[in-house]
């Protein structure tokens, strides 16, 4: 792998290996040829400057934008999620804010936390991803520009109610779809779960039918990429485990993320949204923080657990749907090199009613609004933390009661 990236950097020195996305095309059996694949980053579009993280006065910025309120209150010391509006456009846009002194451990992670930033800052616009516009810094802070999403999160979305298995296939697809592209790009995102998908999903009344039969008014975004990184093959392993207990892949608990991982999160939020439970058991992740460093007994302990664990497949409605089951088992296979790529995903039977590459299953209306009034319903709202692993939101006792078995 090293040596045929080196290969084409020299046949072309303006290819940036760092980021070079090399794949398999082919039948993903063991059966067929499979052919090697390179392709640059999107993200390096030709013709277009790139984009930095811009320094820039309080007064310069608050005449570029009108802060019009909190859209909920940060998980993080030092950081907050705001709602706000271009001048310039009138566009409504969402602002996350990091003040210097309270939002890093040091100055490495402020340094690798600007990287990551200004890495997704020119990632090229991805339609089920949510865009980051710009990024300012002043004296005291930085601020991240992201477009307005419609919709609210999968976790209050499954508060409000059972998803349908029409607008749950949609959505996974959509979700996929991000992955491929976003993989494709040389990333992963380190942190899928119900919180970081937001999903536009008005009245059943407004679904539309398309060409392949498929009816759902579903609109997905991927949204929080606070722990998203470049990867590629060679990338070291990670020294400390992030992402959510219950979505992290087995193998990420000794350090070794890459996309497999984001595909099992995507596992988990299938199996979610099909049986309304979890897969796994929630006593499993019991470590206390400040023990996620790689190699500590805790993340050793809970990885043997997850590498053990006996996922029930049979679940109500899996145990009728034999494509669903086929697919979620192995989105959730305990070997990441068992898992479907997300191209591979997005070719498996389950879907094959379900092409919204050309997009006919969306809503006909375009007049749908954003659904709900909570404060999820304003696009990036959820955070994730990219020094310790986030405890879930788990489902209120009353609702544990009704699904049994329920991570509660």
């Amino acid at each position: 792998m090293r040596a045929l990236k080196d290969q084409m950097k020299k046949m072309n020195p303006f290819i940036s290996t760092k980021t070079l996305s090399i794949s398999l095309v082919g039948p993903e059996d063991d059966s067929a040829p499979r052919l090697w694949r390179i392709r640059t980053p999107k993200a390096s579009k030709q013709g277009q400057p790139r984009k930095e993280i811009t320094k820039i006065s309080d007064s310069k910025l608050r005449s570029m934008y009108e802060v019009e309120g909190q859209v909920m209150e940060s998980i993080h010391p030092g950081a907050e999620v705001i709602l706000g509006r271009r001048l310039s456009s009138n566009e409504e846009v969402v602002v996350k804010t990091r003040d210097k002194s309270a939002s890093f451990h040091g100055p490495a992670d402020e340094r690798e936390w600007r990287e990551t930033t200004t890495t997704q800052l020119n990632m090229p616009k991805i339609e089920n991803m949510c865009e980051y516009i710009a990024v300012y810094e002043t004296r005291d802070k930085y601020y991240i520009v992201m477009e307005r999403v419609k919709g609210m999160d999968l976790f209050e979305h499954l508060k409000q109610g059972q998803i349908r298995q029409e607008d749950a296939r949609q959505i996974l697809f959509q979700m996929l779809q991000a992955l491929e592209e976003m993989h494709a790009c040389g990333r992963i995102h380190k942190d899928l779960k119900l919180e970081n998908v937001v999903v536009n999903l008005p009245s059943p009344r407004m679904c539309s039918v398309s060409s392949n039969g498929f009816t759902t008014s579903a609109q997905v975004k991927l949204i929080d990429f606070d722990t998203a990184q470049d990867w590629e093959t060679t990338s070291p392993k990670a020294k400390v485990v992030v992402g959510t207990a219950g979505y992290i892949a087995p193998e990420a608990y000794s350090g070794d993320y890459s996309p497999a991982s984001d595909n099992y999160g995507v596992g988990v939020i299938m199996y979610k949204l099909l049986t309304g439970r979890f897969p796994t058991r929630r006593e499993i992740f019991d470590s206390l923080p400040g023990e996620n460093w790689v190699g500590s007994p805790a993340m050793k302990r809970i990885q043997d657990r997850l590498t053990s664990e006996r996922v029930d497949f049979t679940q109500p409605p899996l145990d009728q749907l034999p494509d669903a089951r086929d697919l979620v088992k192995k989105l959730l296979a305990s070997d990441a090199s068992e898992r479907p790529s997300a191209a591979g995903a997005l070719r498996h039977p389950w879907f094959q009613h379900a092409d919204s590459r050309r997009h006919g299953s969306r809503s006909a209306s375009s007049k749908s609004t954003t659904a709900g009034s909570s404060s999820a319903s304003h696009g990036e709202c959820r955070e994730s933390s990219s020094s310790w692993i986030t405890v879930p939101q788990w489902h209120s006792e009353a609702e544990s009661t009704s699904l049994p078995g329920e991570l509660a």
